[in-house]
């Protein structure tokens, strides 16, 4: 019996695993909460909370909406019926989430998951040591600490594969039918969050597999038959899922959304203004590199130092060589994979690479671990000792680092507004900041229509409106309703479907705006006077009394341009797109200063370095003509400062509002 109860203890995490966990949950938890507010940004994250709303309804699918372009959002689906592109396994748990009424802490409590499930994948395939390392370094992540912050899909994912590496490993040591059920379960679940990730990520392991268990078919056979079982009941679940949302099990949601051409290898893709070509791939493919070798730990020269050393030492042993290079193949299948998928661009990191992490993780525990003594028998006169504090102390030191330099650079960058580049409370355009700003007022019964004053998003021309979006409820019977403002003849027919509602359009940015209440008058939709609440909540948008308060009036020349835009009812149609066409009809009429005016306003808006780039060009041009050679060497200044890419693009003259 002692020998038993001593066993069990062994088995045990020792006490810097369950704290590492804790402190991964903390920290995801509060960042979620003190930055992200509890609530989705990213246009995944909102699509994800509305089909996990959609659930709780009931169904897979819910009606159509009175208006359907009013309330038309990327990666969601509205003909025919209302449900969004992905698959139903993390808007399921999203679902759990809504059940105990904080969908924001399900990937912080996956992420502590993880942290435990790294130790157990070190011991089994490593050794114990390994297992607490990876651990501990899974808590020093950076990459897992921001994307598990947040409300995507990719933490979930990780999850799943890690517990399919756990069970795949342990299935050849012992191919039992429980260890083949899991492995093949997980991967299932894995498959039912991330498609492609799984498929791709599992690919290596699953030919190992199925080679052992062709040379040992009697041993194993049950073991496979279990995996294969486990997993096709998942994948039949998935062609369910498409049958009761497309109409066909093997249309997924993103065909019926966006076409065949989002399924495109090489070639024009749905969201793509451009042709994506093997060129663009690799430099894709580089980028991705390039992120993970700076984010996955935030430390200095590289977040990839300790690999050479797991192979330094894998040399030593050919199971552990074995094992290694494994974990290598499952990195290479995902580069191989990701190769032909366009949309591995950077957000949130190398956010495609993100079910590497566990690899990467357990191959630089396995480096750490074996470290001391491969340099302690290159320079003895240290000791085994003596270089396990030297890196003990160069690991205080990076960590230290990258949470106090680099996390901060990477999440709010000094040198850039945009929305894409940012990890805070705005991040890629999606806000609590106007719905906290009208809590003042107690709407009630009320509908507001938004419309936000950026030139559209390349690929997804109706998604400026997810702040709110996130807030809508698949039967749309919210006390307040969000819409997007697709013209006053869609507000009318909004007026129609829901008669009782008090209307209001929000017009603005995500920081500052105007609430001005709508009426029907015939076939014309009126506007009244903006409305500003008694007070304005900490960290909201400000609500502004007259148009003119989108602008920082920096000179009179430009008070009374801006101001002679805006009379009437000119305010009303006065944005990006417009100042631009606005700024290049007064640069044809040689009206260089008005044209400057027009341009400087366009980039007290606009955030995206693509939309201001050929607007500081033709700023630029505007200042030579006008004498203001200052300001014109610092517009050239700043390009040659982003090196030409379009990126950098902001604080050029400050006391201009750009």
């Amino acid at each position: 019996m002692k020998r038993i109860a001593a066993g069990r203890r062994r088995a045990l995490p020792p006490w810097p695993v369950p704290a590492c966990a804790v402190f991964v949950f903390l920290f995801c938890a509060g960042y979620n909460l003190l930055v992200f507010e509890r609530v989705p940004h990213i246009h995944d994250e909102s699509a994800y909370l509305f089909q996990a709303r959609i659930f709780l309804t009931g169904g897979v699918t819910a009606p159509l909406p009175p208006v359907p372009e009013a309330f038309d959002f990327p990666h969601v689906v509205n003909v025919g019926r209302w449900y969004t592109i992905y698959p139903p396994g993390f808007p399921f748990l999203l679902a759990l989430g809504l059940l105990a009424r904080a969908p924001w802490l399900v990937n912080p409590i996956l992420a502590a998951f993880a942290i435990i499930l790294f130790y157990f994948l070190g011991i089994e395939i490593y050794d114990r040591r390994t297992g607490v390392l990876a651990s501990v370094l899974g808590a020093l992540s950076i990459w897992l600490l921001l994307m598990s912050s947040t409300m995507m899909s990719h933490t979930a994912g990780m999850v799943f594969n890690a517990l399919f590496l756990l069970f795949f490993f342990r299935s050849l040591r012992a191919p039992t039918v429980g260890n083949g059920l899991a492995a093949g379960a997980s991967l299932g679940l894995a498959f039912l969050i991330r498609p492609y990730n799984a498929a791709v990520f599992a690919l290596p392991f699953l030919i190992v597999l199925a080679v052992k268990s062709l040379a040992r078919l009697k041993l194993r056979w049950r073991n496979a038959l279990a995996l294969t079982l486990a997993g096709a009941a998942c994948l039949g679940l998935f062609l369910a899922y498409n049958a009761a949302t497309t109409g066909d099990p093997l249309t997924p949601g993103y065909i019926a959304r966006y076409g065949q051409a989002y399924s495109v290898i090489f070639g024009r893709a749905a969201t793509l203004d451009y042709d994506f070509t093997p060129l663009l791939s690799a430099v894709q493919i580089g980028e991705n590199m390039a992120a993970i070798h700076t984010d996955l730990f935030g430390w200095p020269l590289t977040s990839l130092w300790l690999l050479p050393f797991a192979f330094w030492a894998a040399r030593r042993r050919r199971e552990e060589r074995g094992r290694s290079l494994l974990l290598l193949a499952g990195f290479a299948s995902l580069v191989v994979g990701f190769f032909f998928f366009w949309g591995a661009f950077i957000v949130l990191g190398a956010r495609m690479f993100f079910d590497a992490v566990p690899l990467l993780i357990l191959l630089s525990a396995f480096g750490l671990s074996r470290a001391p003594k491969l340099l302690a028998s290159r320079i003895p006169r240290l000791g085994e000792a003596g270089w396990r504090k030297i890196l003990a102390g160069v690991l205080t030191a990076f960590s230290l680092y990258a949470f106090s330099v680099r996390l901060p650079q990477w999440v709010a960058p000094s040198w850039t507004e945009w929305y894409y580049e940012r990890y805070d409370h705005a991040m890629c355009g999606s806000s609590a900041w106007i719905h906290k700003a009208l809590a003042p007022l107690g709407l009630h019964n009320a509908v507001v229509v938004m419309k936000f004053l950026y030139a559209p998003l390349t690929g997804f021309p109706t998604g400026w409106w997810g702040s709110g979006f996130l807030y809508d409820t698949p039967r749309l019977d919210g006390d307040v309703l969000y819409a997007n403002d697709r013209g006053d003849n869609v507000t009318r027919e909004l007026m129609r479907a829901y008669p009782g509602r008090t209307f209001y359009a929000y017009i603005g940015t995500l920081e500052k705006g105007l609430l001005v209440p709508l009426r029907e008058d015939g076939k014309l939709v009126r506007r009244g006077l903006p409305i500003v609440p008694p007070s304005r909540p900490r960290r909201s948008a400000e609500l502004l009394a007259a148009p003119a308060g989108l602008f920082k009036m920096y000179s009179p020349g430009f008070r009374a341009f801006v101001e002679g835009l805006l009379s009437g009812d000119r305010w009303l149609t006065a944005d990006v797109e417009s100042l631009r066409a606005e700024g290049a009809r007064l640069l044809q009429a040689r009206d260089f200063p008005k044209a400057a005016y027009a341009f400087e306003a366009a980039l007290q808006l606009e955030k995206n370095p693509k939309v201001r780039w050929p607007i500081l060009i033709s700023l630029g041009q505007c200042y030579v003509k006008t004498g203001q050679k200052a300001e014109a060497e610092r517009v050239a200044e700043k390009f040659e400062e982003s090196g030409f890419r379009g990126k950098k693009l902001f604080f050029i003259l400050p006391d201009r509002g750009f």
